[in-house]
């Protein structure tokens, strides 16, 4: 008998809990505290009992009630409650209903008036239809509709500029096909020649570093102190010429040395050819050997 006593009180306990529990998601408090005011709407948006009551986006109630107004026009009283007792409300304060996510999820968001009077639990507050999400995102965007437009213009400019130059490239090179083609031939001619002569260029530049090699080891300085005087020596030899010393210098300097040297040669020149068109007037012989008596010679 006092199994069957636990188990009813047990179940009764339950469904209090459950009844309870049932009220306080449909959005009533257990304890029934809290303030009750009404606001009438055309749509509620989605809005439904349960729903929450907003200040600031900070949660203080919850939707009790929705029903539809008598007379048959179609509008929408609802019913919650302000549950948290330091929030004050004044009379002009509006009950907007608001969105509170992407999914559509509705809420009563309260616009505090400056009204010094406070609104009684009972009274209707003033009401305004929902904006919505996209709405309010669109608000937000507006400001920088013409921006966009402006970037999404300079950007199609750009894309056809690019397009123009990619078209004029393509064209180019269709034109100039053939030319790179020929150059590609002579870049293939030209490795292949180098692959060809590769052991002679070896050779040369083995060449070359045993040259670099021999400069390397020769004595250069001697060489160039050589070469130095060398040239002083020669340079001696021009002043001295140029000074009219010695024999050198008195044939570039003296014109009577070459006045003379002149008339010697021209003298013996007549000499030469005069012994060549009389050589009997040089020469006397006999084939008796007999010697002539020897005739004055005669000066022409």
């Amino acid at each position: 008998m006092v199994k069957e006593i636990k188990v009813g009180i047990l179940s009764v306990v339950g469904l209090v809990v459950a009844y309870f529990g049932f009220s306080y998601l449909k959005g009533n408090s257990i304890l029934n505290e809290g303030a009750t005011f009404y606001s009438v709407y055309d749509d509620v948006e989605g809005l439904h009992v349960g729903s929450k009551v907003v200040l600031n986006g900070f949660p203080i109630g919850k939707v009790k009630k929705i029903t539809f107004l008598n007379g048959g026009s179609g509008r929408l009283i609802t019913e919650y409650i302000i549950q948290d007792e330091s929030v004050q409300v004044s009379e002009n304060t509006v009950a907007q209903i608001l969105s509170t996510d992407l999914f559509g999820s509705k809420a009563i968001n309260l616009l505090v008036g400056d009204s010094p009077d406070m609104a009684n639990s009972g009274d209707t507050l003033m009401s305004k239809e929902a904006v919505g999400m996209m709405a309010e995102v669109n608000k937000k965007i507006a400001p920088y509709e013409d921006q966009a437009k402006s970037i999404l213009t300079q950007v199609d400019t750009l894309l056809q500029s690019v397009k123009i130059t990619i078209n004029s490239l393509n064209v180019l090179i269709q034109s100039e096909q053939d030319k790179l083609g020929e150059i590609t031939s002579n870049v293939e001619s030209i490795t292949q020649n180098i692959e060809d002569n590769n052991k002679y260029i070896s050779n040369s530049l083995k060449n070359m570093s045993a040259i670099s090699d021999s400069l390397s080891q020769a004595d250069v300085k001697k060489i160039l102190d050589n070469a130095n005087l060398a040239v002083l020596s020669m340079q001696e030899a021009m002043e001295t010429i140029n000074s009219g010393k010695g024999t050198m210098g008195k044939m570039m300097n003296d014109s009577s040395l070459y006045i003379n040297l002149n008339q010697s040669a021209l003298d013996l020149d007549l000499l030469l050819k005069d012994m060549k068109d009389r050589p009997k007037k040089y020469v006397h012989f006999s084939i008796w050997g007999g010697k002539e008596e020897e005739k004055p010679t005669e000066i022409e």
